[in-house]
Formats: structure tokens, sequence, C-alpha cells
């Protein structure tokens, strides 16, 4: 059984490896405020995938301060960046939900 190969189109092709086709192309016909909306979207969707088995994220002021105590009693360098990692996430996601109210 042969596969058909599809042909490319050589002037797409160059404009490819230029740069100006796809998303730079697409961006590039947006306006600033399309731009940040689009960033936003793209934003919340990733974050809003939750790893498998992960509860909701705390975000509380109490929670901040655990993961600091946490960060401050780390024993090894994987253990620091685990929970700078955390730390990470708490603070985007307070940013976040402040920026949306």
């Amino acid at each position: 059984m042969a596969l058909s190969v599809k042909k490319k189109n050589p002037a797409a092709v160059a404009l490819g490896r230029k740069g100006k086709k796809g998303g730079p192309a697409r961006a590039a016909k947006l306006t600033p405020a399309q731009r940040s909306e689009s960033a936003r979207k793209a934003v919340q969707a990733r974050w809003s995938k939750a790893a498998p088995g992960a509860a909701e994220l705390d975000t509380s002021k109490k929670a901040l301060h655990l993961c600091l105590k946490r960060i401050k009693e780390a024993k090894n360098e994987n253990e620091l960046r685990r929970l700078t990692e955390e730390l990470q996430r708490i603070v985007f996601h307070k940013q976040y939900q402040n920026a949306e109210n």
C-alpha cells in the first residue's frame, strides 16, 4: 500500500522559514489588546489543567506562610526546588485572582 505524500507549496514553506506564517503572522495582525486577551486565555487554560490527583491550590496567606516556612527548613536542593515551584504557583494564582476582581 503506497502512502500519498502531500506536496507542499514552496512559497508557503519559504514564508514559514522566515517566520512569517502561522503564529507570528496571526500575532502581527492582532491589536495589542487582542494579543493580551489571547495570552490571558492561554495562561488560564494552562493553569486550569490540574495535575492528576492534585487538589485545588490553596492561595491563602496561611498557605503562603507555611510554604515559606518549609522553604527555610528545606534539607536538600530537590525539596527546595519543589517548594519554590509551589510558592511560584501560589503567588501566580493569587495575582491572577486579584486581576480578575
